[in-house]
């Protein structure tokens, strides 16, 4: 006999509650063939292929509900943002927050869109009165951090960031941030320790082991760097930057062969990274291939 619904959608959410992603979609999808005009169902459905990474599938859900409702359009924002579309989600998100001031979510969705565009003035304006109105929203407090920190006030960055830890203390990703804004200060010691705990909440980020070891280079520190740069590399066998920190250190011991193929491998995982073509131009001269370094040095040239 056919479920319901509410059947299906009930049986997602155990599957997902259970590390079931896949099982939970075909339910979700099985609940909003039953109720295509369903709200809740749509929603549903269409977050989950978003989690899934079928972005495009989730707008099209999205966008065949009869009537958006604030979670449709704060989803339809997100969904927009994950296809690379940020002029786009700007309105829907505006949408949601006409519809339901009182939204969290939509606030920092739509301030990290504006960031993204570098509309760092609108983020900023649209958060500052948000952080009175979420108090105790971590998100918001970080989400300004970012916005002062793009715009280099820093010690307001610093004290968002802050904020932002003391309400959610376990959030890497702000910890990390947090050591952004303390190694453009040129406060190394401080920001190693946001790095390192930032490290120590998420080890599997190859991210923040990049910028602990950037950091650590600045402290005089060069085997722990390097180890740094290495566990990122573990993580992500084609990190452009670990590559780059990687050879840069090859380079700083006259190591050119070792040197060269960090570059290499570095250029080949981010094209566009001028730097990496002007260190492998170099390195390719100082171990004798004159030719090689000269399409470096032009490929370097190339790049805006």
């Amino acid at each position: 006999m056919a479920q319901s619904p509410e059947a299906h959608t009930s049986r997602a959410l155990q599957l997902q509650q259970a590390g079931r992603a896949a099982e939970a979609l075909a339910e979700f999808e099985r609940a909003y063939r039953l109720a295509p005009a369903s709200q809740g169902t749509a929603h549903n459905y269409a977050l989950a292929l978003l989690g899934m990474d079928h972005a495009a599938q989730a707008l099209a859900v999205v966008d065949a509900a009869p009537r958006p409702t604030p979670d449709l359009l704060v989803l339809r924002g997100a969904v927009l943002n994950a296809l690379g579309r940020e002029e786009e989600a700007i309105q829907p998100l505006r949408a949601a927050l006409a519809l339901r001031p009182a939204d969290a979510d939509a606030t920092y969705d739509l301030a990290l869109t504006l960031l993204k565009l570098g509309r760092e003035p609108e983020a900023e304006a649209l958060l500052k009165p948000a952080r009175r109105r979420f108090p105790n929203e971590a998100k918001i407090h970080a989400a300004l951090g970012l916005a002062t920190f793009r715009r280099g006030a820093y010690t307001q960055s610093v004290e968002a960031y802050r904020t932002a830890l003391r309400l959610e203390p376990a959030a890497a990703d702000f910890h990390a941030s947090l050591g952004d804004v303390l190694a453009a200060m040129d406060r190394a010691p401080e920001a190693e320790r946001a790095y390192q705990r930032a490290r120590s909440l998420d080890a599997a980020a190859p991210d923040y082991a990049v910028k602990r070891g950037r950091n650590l280079l600045k402290l005089g520190r060069e085997p722990e760097a390097a180890a740094e740069f290495a566990a990122a590399l573990h993580l992500d066998p084609r990190h452009a930057e670990a590559h780059f920190q990687t050879g840069k250190l090859a380079a700083a011991r006259a190591d050119w062969n070792a040197a060269t193929a960090s570059f290499e491998r570095a250029v080949q995982a981010a094209p566009g990274l001028k730097e990496a073509w002007y260190q492998l131009s170099l390195s390719l001269r100082r171990s004798g291939d004159t030719e090689g370094a000269a399409r470096a040095q032009a490929r370097f040239a190339e790049l805006p």
